[in-house]
């Protein structure tokens, strides 16, 4: 399964900050997906984000009064004044006066993952709204405990995760608006599909589920079938079944595994289970179809 951005230099935005005049006071991972950062500026300056690709939630801690959102010039910063920034926006802002600001960074298919868990709902379906300068006593609360913690410390490392779960939580709830469903007609995307067919491929030895596989596409359990027999042309228990045959086919012609290891190797558990669905689909026994190989 393709990586998800976690480490704080994996975030557009922390890069970009980490070119600029700001001085990093401290950064941290908060999982799989997130990661937090704390920072300070005494220089003019102007700063721009062109799609950054992940969500970027920002409290200012002190000062920053005078600063600004390029095309919003009327809002000001200030202590406790927040931004929401989705993955795909675009963004300059002038900072005219001294600064410390909190950074929490989300990866899209982090919220997306949690989109399905908590709202169950298809995550294409939602926009994180784009948000200049707002003020939220509920959040105060929450980035409260995520100052208060030493990020570093394994002991504190949790409560600073869960601290950010309420966050992710929050924005789901108060911060996303949802679009209009659209039907369903071209299956998953291109990206989506190549995602799910190397997890197949380097987990054929597990026992797969419908839901563990919604969860690699970041999508409810019932949208993911449904695309995926577009995409595919067969459900997906059946699709997974064609890849371990064809991993049990290559193993039986070019090892001499013997037909419990083929079977666990192709993740099919026993022989006896191989064989049944061997001579099913194919035709022959798995010994016939290893003997004729060689044969051949």
């Amino acid at each position: 399964m393709v990586s998800v951005a976690s480490a704080p230099s994996d975030f557009s935005v922390f890069r970009t900050l980490s070119r600029s005049t700001a001085t990093l006071e401290r950064a941290s991972p908060l999982g799989e997906g997130m990661a937090i950062s704390q920072w300070a500026r005494s220089a003019h300056e102007t700063l721009g984000y062109d799609s950054p690709g992940h969500h970027t939630l920002s409290l200012y801690l002190h000062g920053g009064d005078k600063s600004f959102r390029i095309g919003q010039d009327t809002l000001h910063g200030g202590a406790g004044k927040f931004c929401v920034l989705p993955a795909e926006h675009y963004s300059r802002w002038c900072m005219n006066d001294a600064v410390h600001f909190l950074h929490l960074y989300i990866a899209p298919e982090r919220l997306a993952r949690e989109a399905v868990m908590r709202l169950d709902c298809e995550p294409r379906t939602l926009e994180l709204r784009d948000r200049t300068y707002i003020q939220d006593a509920s959040l105060i609360d929450v980035c409260r405990q995520l100052l208060g913690t030493d990020w570093s410390a394994p002991a504190d490392r949790l409560a600073a995760s869960s601290a950010a779960e309420t966050v992710l939580h929050h924005l789901l709830i108060q911060g996303v608006t949802r679009k209009a469903a659209q039907p369903v007609r071209g299956g998953l995307a291109p990206a989506v599909r190549r995602r799910v067919m190397e997890y197949v491929d380097t987990h054929l030895l597990n026992p797969l589920t419908l839901d563990e596989l919604a969860g690699v596409a970041a999508l409810s359990t019932y949208h993911f079938a449904r695309m995926f027999h577009t995409s595919f042309g067969e459900p997906p228990h059946a699709w997974v079944r064609g890849r371990r045959l064809a991993r049990a086919r290559e193993l039986l012609a070019t090892s001499k595994r013997d037909l419990a290891d083929v079977a666990q190797a192709s993740g099919f558990g026993n022989a006896s289970h191989l064989s049944r669905v061997f001579r099913d689909a194919v035709g022959a026994t798995p010994g016939q179809y290893r003997s004729a190989r060689r044969q051949h």
